[in-house]
């Protein structure tokens, strides 16, 4: 029995303090908003008994209840707060999008009227790619935006494209009406040119002795096929306009070029802009090349474009001499410093060794400056033919013709007849002339053997033939 009682207080006990633990726990939960409240009451372990407290727990319990003051704000505080949090969620999301839009977007600038390079930088500054269309237009110049397809001011995503049209220039295929040049003056000439995009027309200014500056000169296509009516904007056109008369001041002081070289002078007046004559004498003392005197003494004072001479040796001068007075076999080493070539020649009325001519004249003195070759012929008498049966085949006769008459001036030819024959096959069996002299135009008719006989067959030598090829009795 008092096991039974012990049993019974203690689980009462444990019951109550379940209770009481149960009750703090609610008293906790009605405080908690609506939300927390319902998770509050899911987590509540659904294993095991409710247990119903007893009255005077909940008398207890109502007693607090009536002691706790409710604030009547209390909800409309917490919607506010959820409210408040909600639009700093809203207003964080704009500003985001706001600060992400304006990291990836740009605004467009009015590129019309501006250069092609100053899109492009701007494009490459800000991540943009540049599609470019192009097209003649004769208001504006070359590489300058006509027009762009986003519109000033609007925005462009990075990475996207910019699209522009931007001028060539004036269409080069354009035929102008040229102004007459001529009696218009430089200054309105350059404002016709710019006003007409004539970048092919250029202006050259040079002094004139006569005509004031900014007078037109003369014009000057540098096509043939172009005039004034059938001009185009490609064309090429130069106008010569005067600068007037040029002046200059004495104010070059001339050296002394005595013993300097001719490249020295020229030189200093090449820098200078003097206008040096050189006179060229012979001179056994002064080396070629070597200046002998000076129009302009030392120390005086020239102008710009002013003349002065200067006198240059040539050295040495060689006298041809009268090659008649030499053999043909001394002939090319008969002066030293000249370059003789001897020839011979047939003649008919000049002997054997005779001179027949020199490219030089004797006496004339060469210098330096000269071309020293000498071209010297002498005369090699008749041309005189030697037998050649027997001794001779065909395919020698041209060599033997051309060295031992042709080359030296000689027209002595050949025509030669095929015969039957017992010599062996291209030998010369006959010929209408040997062992004589020949005039200077001849023709040899020779027979060559075909090599087609046997033993011994006489063969008879031909008619024959005058010196003009006819034949004779």
């Amino acid at each position: 029995m008092s096991d039974f009682l012990s049993k019974f207080n203690k689980g009462n006990y444990d019951q109550k303090e379940e209770v009481k633990k149960q009750l703090r726990q609610d008293e906790k939960t009605e405080q908690l908003p609506v939300s927390q409240r319902k998770e509050q009451t899911e987590r509540r372990p659904s294993s095991g008994p409710y247990i119903t407290p007893e009255p005077e727990v909940s008398m207890s319990r109502r007693r607090k209840e009536e002691e706790t003051e409710f604030d009547p704000t209390y909800k409309g505080k917490q919607k506010r707060k959820k409210l408040m949090i909600l639009g700093g969620i809203v207003v964080s999301c704009i500003v985001g999008f706001f600060l992400y839009y304006q990291m990836t977007h740009v605004s467009v600038p009015d590129f019309t009227n501006k250069d092609v390079a100053d899109a492009r930088s701007w494009a490459n500054e800000n991540n943009l790619k540049v599609e470019l269309e192009q097209k003649y237009d004769a208001k504006l110049a070359a590489n300058k935006v006509i027009a762009q397809k986003q519109k000033a001011k609007s925005t462009i995503k990075k990475g996207s494209t910019l699209n522009l049209t931007a001028s060539l220039g004036a269409d080069p295929e354009e035929q102008l009406q040229l102004p007459d040049f001529m009696t218009m003056p430089k200054t309105e000439a350059e404002k016709w040119i710019k006003e007409q995009q004539a970048e092919n027309i250029s202006i050259i200014e040079e002094f004139h002795e006569t005509e004031e500056a900014g007078k037109a000169l003369k014009m000057e296509f540098t096509n043939a096929e172009v005039n004034k009516e059938n001009y185009r904007r490609k064309d090429k056109l130069k106008l010569y306009y005067s600068k007037g008369k040029e002046t200059y001041s004495k104010n070059i002081t001339v050296p002394d070029f005595s013993k300097k070289t001719r490249t020295e002078v020229e030189t200093w007046a090449k820098n200078n802009e003097i206008d040096v004559v050189f006179e060229e004498v012979t001179s056994a003392d002064v080396e070629a090349g070597i200046v002998m005197s000076q129009g302009v003494a030392k120390d005086e004072k020239l102008a710009k474009k002013e003349q002065m001479t200067v006198t240059v040796s040539l050295g040495k001068g060689i006298l041809v001499p009268d090659f008649s007075e030499y053999s043909m076999e001394d002939a090319a080493t008969a002066v030293e410093g000249l370059n003789i070539q001897v020839k011979t020649i047939f003649t008919e009325n000049i002997g054997y060794g005779q001179l027949v001519s020199q490219s030089v004249t004797a006496g004339t003195e060469l210098t330096s400056k000269d071309d020293l070759t000498l071209k010297v012929v002498y005369s090699a008498g008749q041309p005189y033919i030697k037998d050649l049966r027997g001794t001779t085949v065909e395919g020698d006769l041209q060599k033997l013709f051309y060295d031992e008459f042709q080359s030296k001036g000689a027209n002595i030819n050949y025509q030669i007849r095929y015969v039957d024959s017992a010599e062996a096959k291209g030998t010369v069996v006959a010929m209408n002339i040997h062992g004589q002299y020949l005039p200077l135009n001849y023709t040899v008719y020779l027979d060559i053997s075909l090599g087609n006989l046997s033993g011994e067959q006489k063969y008879g030598e031909p008619q024959s033939q005058g010196e003009d090829g006819s034949e004779s009795e």
